[in-house]
């Protein structure tokens, strides 16, 4: 497994954006984490949460069954990030892969995203647990217009975070992805994908470079755009190559 990473502040002022990598057995694990910046020290969850979500792989007796382990750690970091806030209103979101045997395996909690290139192929595995996707279900069934569904203000609100009394929501694949050589996974903040397009992202994954050039790559085309209110931005990039 091939690792790459790289991070860009935006015009923030402060990164918080969170993430970190740990291989053990043979088995690799990825967390990225986007602190929530309208709560209180989104920072400090988003490092809270990574770092919580890596100790609990590496101090683990057994992963398996994987997905009971996703969902076991998810818990114990929305947890750590509770018992930290004390009382105050603290998130972040969360992204987790986890590659074992070839396998691929991934929860999400929030609206950073993951992504897996596979033969050519954008492939966007998770959901954005934003208010947007209940608008969407209210508009199919005929609740509210079109227009109301574009124009309300509060589409992008995260609607399930770490650090919330109680997880709304965990997105995580039903069934474990069978990686081939050369497949790469992306994991991401909202402030990449919110920056570049599909298409951009897709020629950056084409070519045939190392997941550290891949990733800076990435950073730099935002970089370069220098957009107004550009959020943090934060990128991982893992390359199968059994």
């Amino acid at each position: 497994m091939l690792i790459g990473n790289a991070q860009y502040i935006g015009t923030r002022q402060e990164q918080e954006d969170s993430f970190s990598t740990a291989e053990d057995k043979k088995v690799t694990l990825a967390v990225l984490a986007d602190g929530m910046g309208g709560y209180s020290n989104g920072k400090l969850a988003s490092s809270l949460a990574v770092d919580t979500f890596i100790q609990g792989f590496l101090n683990a007796e057994s992963i398996y069954p994987v997905d009971q382990f996703l969902l076991n750690n998810a818990n114990i970091c929305n947890r750590a990030v509770l018992d930290k806030a004390k009382g105050k209103r603290m998130g972040s979101t969360i992204i987790a892969a986890l590659i074992s045997q070839g396998n691929l395996y991934w929860a999400s909690i929030g609206d950073s995203a993951i992504v897996l290139f596979k033969n050519g192929e954008f492939i966007n595995l998770n959901k954005k647990h934003i208010f947007e996707a209940v608008l969407e279900d209210q508009y199919v069934s005929g609740k509210i217009t079109e227009d109301q569904l574009l124009s309300n203000p509060l589409k992008k609100r995260v609607t399930s975070y770490i650090g919330a009394e109680v997880l709304k929501e965990i997105d995580m694949n039903e069934n474990p992805i069978k990686l081939r050589y050369g497949d790469k996974v992306l994991l991401c903040s909202d402030g990449v994908y919110n920056s570049m397009t599909e298409i951009e992202m897709e020629k950056i994954l084409s070519k045939k470079n190392e997941p550290f050039n891949i990733a800076e790559e990435i950073i730099d085309t935002i970089r370069k755009k220098n957009l107004d209110k550009q959020d943090n931005a934060t990128v991982v990039v893992l390359e199968y190559r059994s």
